[in-house]
């Protein structure tokens, strides 16, 4: 019964240690210039997918080029938008029409420069769902749920084996 506890309680900090790390690192990695970010539409599917997370670093937009996926402030106010570059226009500034892979047609506006988000480096399949799950109420709750279930599983006790034992006489008296 004791190796069980003592398994449970290291299998709980490990699990509480890498969801921890996991949100520091989503906490301080726009320090870095990298974000994580969750695609939440089919858009740009198959190359990504819903639900999807992907790691964004920021770009200088001169460095941008047609194929590039770029995530971008919508000028339509819909928040941000991950889709390919299909085109640089530099006629008037800088500009670039996308579009998403799953998409028949090019988006109806051209992308700012100032508008650009940073490129896409890495997309990590389904990720997207633990990091929404972890930024709600239930992640939250599931860390400090961790942490407490860590904090409160007693340390595996010493062995009896090891305990000295002592002889009884029938009368329940020591003998020496």
């Amino acid at each position: 019964m004791r190796t069980r506890k003592n398994g449970t309680k290291t299998v709980t900090r490990a699990l509480f240690l890498v969801l921890l790390s996991f949100i520091l690192l989503l906490a301080f990695s726009p320090a870095f210039g990298i974000r994580f970010d969750v695609v939440l539409s089919g858009s740009m599917s198959p190359t990504i997918r819903t639900g999807d997370s992907v790691i964004v670093k920021s770009t200088s937009p001169d460095d941008l080029k047609a194929g590039d996926i770029i995530v971008f402030k919508s000028p339509l106010g819909n928040g941000l938008v991950c889709h390919r570059i299909v085109l640089v226009d530099r006629t008037d500034g800088l500009a670039f029409q996308t579009k998403g892979d799953g998409n028949e047609d090019p988006d109806p506006f051209m992308v700012r420069s100032d508008d650009v988000i940073g490129k896409v480096q890495v997309t990590i399949p389904a990720m997207g769902y633990v990091v929404q799950y972890l930024r709600g109420p239930f992640g939250i709750l599931l860390l400090i749920s961790l942490a407490l279930a860590t904090i409160l599983i007693p340390e595996k006790e010493a062995s009896e084996e090891k305990k000295p034992k002592e002889n009884y006489d029938a009368k329940g008296g020591a003998k020496n």
